[in-house]
């Protein structure tokens, strides 16, 4: 019986002593599979053909995890290359208003003409205001294409935002002679960055003056069940020609051959900040007006 009793326990033993040695050798092959994953630049991910359930969930729980920060490392380098490339793409929009600038510096010291010094001295300040313009919007480019960009949501009074706003631009469309049709309901609050709202507007009419041509349209009211609409539209220059599904991509310009000063990321900026704010936003081309409508959750 004490025979019997020994060879079972050895027997457990041996089992054991198996077990454990599998378990080992399970340990050991993820344990290189994970070395030579965090050390190499490669798309392998964790391999195991054994029975044991508490590995195979392992494996799966390790390759999420590799899963998870290639995607995010991805993400990263991709927009990395989308800021330089912005940067590098707005260096070449610097150097037009800086040339310009000391091409009429040297002319205004060359001539003792009021007139000419007038002119000059006119031409530089409109330079200055166009680097300034460029110098502003790169930063803010950059700033809300960062992945760890956030913003403060606070309840803000749309309305408001959007009127005062709009107004602030009075002079600039009386001076190009466009007439701005205003309909907007007053009192509606959402859920946003009143400084986000009031970027996302200052860029949108300002592609209204320079691209619009005639009347402009803003509208502001509730629309669908539980949201706020906001629309803005103008009619188009004559040979503009935006494809609504590209406006809001980098440096797109509706008509390439134009030499307006435009960065070309005004919308892409738009977009970037209506995403940040939990909005939607799309642009139409209906009857040679262009339309931007932008949808937020209302409280």
């Amino acid at each position: 019986m004490m025979e019997v009793i020994i060879a079972a326990l050895i027997a457990v033993c041996l089992m054991l002593i198996f077990t454990i040695m599998n378990m080992v050798s399970n340990m050991t092959d993820l344990r290189k599979q994970v070395h030579f994953i965090s050390r190499n630049d490669t798309n392998k991910r964790i391999t195991f053909y054994g029975k044991s359930r508490a590995f195979k969930s392992l494996a799966k729980d390790i390759n999420d995890i590799i899963d998870s920060y290639r995607e995010e490392n991805e993400k990263i380098i991709k927009e990395d290359k989308e800021i330089k490339d912005t940067l590098t793409n707005m260096s070449h929009d610097i150097r037009t208003p800086l040339t310009s600038l000391k091409g009429y510096f040297e002319l205004m010291g060359e001539t003792d003409d009021p007139k000419e010094q007038e002119k000059c001295r006119s031409v530089i300040e409109e330079r200055i205001e166009s680097l300034s313009e460029i110098l502003e919007t790169m930063f803010l480019y950059t700033k809300v294409s960062n992945v760890n960009y956030k913003v403060e949501l606070d309840p803000v009074d749309v309305s408001k935002v959007v009127l005062e706003t709009m107004f602030s631009y009075y002079d600039d469309f009386v001076e190009k002679g466009q007439e701005v049709d205003v309909d907007v309901n007053e009192g509606l609050r959402i859920i946003a960055s009143e400084q986000s709202l009031k970027r996302i507007m200052q860029n949108l009419i300002k592609n209204c003056l320079v691209h619009g041509n005639g009347d402009v349209k803003l509208e502001l009211k509730p629309c669908d069940e539980g949201m706020v609409g906001i629309s803005i539209s103008n009619a188009m220059n004559p040979g503009e020609n935006p494809d609504p599904d590209k406006v809001f991509d980098r440096f797109y310009k509706g008509d390439a051959s134009r030499h307006n000063g435009s960065s070309g990321v005004g919308l892409s900026v738009v977009k970037k900040l209506v995403d940040s704010i939990g909005g939607d936003i799309k642009a139409e081309v209906k009857d040679r007006r262009f339309k931007i409508s932008m949808k937020f959750k209302s409280i």
